[in-house]
């Protein structure tokens, strides 16, 4: 996701921000529609338990190659469900 490389989640106050670049994640991995994009963190929150902001943001992070912040639950919960899809589409 070399796109989101130069993108600071300092300007993402807005959990709506927040969630439409996480959906944007899953729509350039998944090659799915906004709408699944979004119906797959809720049902991902919802399973885990996890607020739907913070698990987007964790997805975005994670999709970036920062430094996860101290949420480890959303960052463990990201990891688990698309972990294996962010290394699938990573290039060297």
């Amino acid at each position: 996701m070399a796109a989101l490389r130069g993108y600071s989640m300092e300007h993402n106050g807005y959990d709506g921000s927040r969630m439409q670049h996480a959906e944007g994640v899953l729509v350039g991995l998944r090659r799915c529609s906004v709408d699944a994009a979004s119906g797959e963190i809720d049902q991902v929150s919802r399973r885990h338990r996890v607020d739907g902001g913070r698990v987007a943001q964790a997805l975005v992070r994670l999709a970036q190659e920062v430094e996860p912040e101290a949420d480890s639950n959303a960052t463990a919960v990201a990891r688990y469900e698309w972990g294996a899809l962010l290394a699938g589409g990573r290039r060297s």
